[in-house]
């Protein structure tokens, strides 16, 4: 499967995080961006992430099952006398945790579409769950003297990579102004096994990815945090409408503008939760470019990959007719 000609669209495959960004193709393989330009199906950043070992993603799907069959106890002393009800329930059981996770996805899908309306001053429905991480937004763009039309840049901006084929969205380009080289962690994040240094932060033009959670504080960072920012700040061409083509309500609108991707000062993650945001300078840097790369040749080997040929053959000594 080259980048060229990719996977086949497929309208029953998963969404990775509960929709579908511009220019993003769902199929069997995760999600793929189909390139305007060239017709190239572009494997997704996250599609390569995906590919990392997540050892936290199991002892919290055996937390949230141990969870659900507590709050379902009754209904298990139930089904347990009969072999057929207790099938059946063993299956939602099994089930549960996807589903919240489904039902997390969707909220976080829910506040980024929020959020976008923020920053291009459209209109915003009324989504009662998602307005605390909305009021956190709201409460970052103050604290860090956000303009939004002069400042944000861009937002849900489809980025690609066409040389080695990969693409993504990022949340959000705007600018910031810092009054120093550096700034000091928020006390109550100081870490103790380390020296709470001051994290670079140059004022320019910075590369955001929004991260929303119900469960974890907002100093979290995952190891494919970095990854993820380090692939999107080297993608080499944007499609994102410019500041006077916003909604492409403008005559001269085109889905497909096109504009080189600028250099960035910093990269973050803003961590938004119901109560509080944690904004987090990371160093997408070389290093981190490269354990992105690395995962690529193991995607595509993955996705390439046709095993159902492969059973146990018949021993050599068998002699059949």
């Amino acid at each position: 499967m080259s980048a060229t000609t990719g996977p086949r669209a497929d309208a029953r495959a998963p969404r990775e995080a509960g929709y579908d960004p511009p220019h993003a193709v769902p199929t069997a393989h995760g999600r793929y961006y189909a390139d305007p330009a060239t017709g190239a199906m572009l494997v997704s950043v996250t599609n390569v992430l995906s590919q990392l070992a997540k050892h936290a993603l199991a002892p919290a799907a055996a937390k949230y099952t141990a969870e659900w069959f507590a709050e379902h106890l009754p209904e298990a002393l139930r089904a347990a006398a009969d072999p057929a009800d207790l099938d059946a329930f063993i299956k939602r059981a099994k089930a549960a945790y996807l589903d919240e996770w489904e039902r997390r996805m969707l909220l976080g899908s829910r506040v980024h579409r929020q959020a976008e309306a923020v920053n291009l001053g459209a209109p915003i429905a009324p989504d009662p769950e998602a307005e605390p991480f909305l009021d956190s937004y709201r409460q970052w763009l103050t604290d860090f003297g956000v303009d939004i039309a002069a400042d944000v840049i861009a937002a849900e901006c489809t980025m690609l990579n066409r040389r080695l084929g990969y693409a993504g969205t990022s949340d959000l380009w705007v600018n910031l102004r810092f009054p120093s080289p550096t700034s000091p962690l928020v006390p109550r994040y100081r870490p103790r096994s380390v020296p709470a240094d001051p994290l670079p932060t140059p004022s320019g033009l910075w590369l955001i990815d929004i991260k929303t959670s119900l469960k974890h504080p907002a100093s979290t960072v995952w190891d494919d945090f970095p990854l993820q920012l380090a692939a999107l700040r080297r993608a080499t061409v944007a499609l994102v409408c410019p500041p006077q083509c916003r909604y492409g309500a403008s005559e001269g609108h085109d889905a497909s503008h096109e504009f080189v991707v600028p250099d960035f000062a910093g990269t973050a993650v803003l961590n938004l939760r119901t109560d509080r945001y944690g904004f987090i300078p990371l160093a997408a840097d070389d290093h981190a470019f490269a354990a992105f790369r690395g995962l690529q040749p193991v995607t595509s080997y993955l996705h390439h990959i046709d095993l159902r040929g492969r059973k146990p053959i018949q021993p050599p000594t068998r002699k059949d007719a």
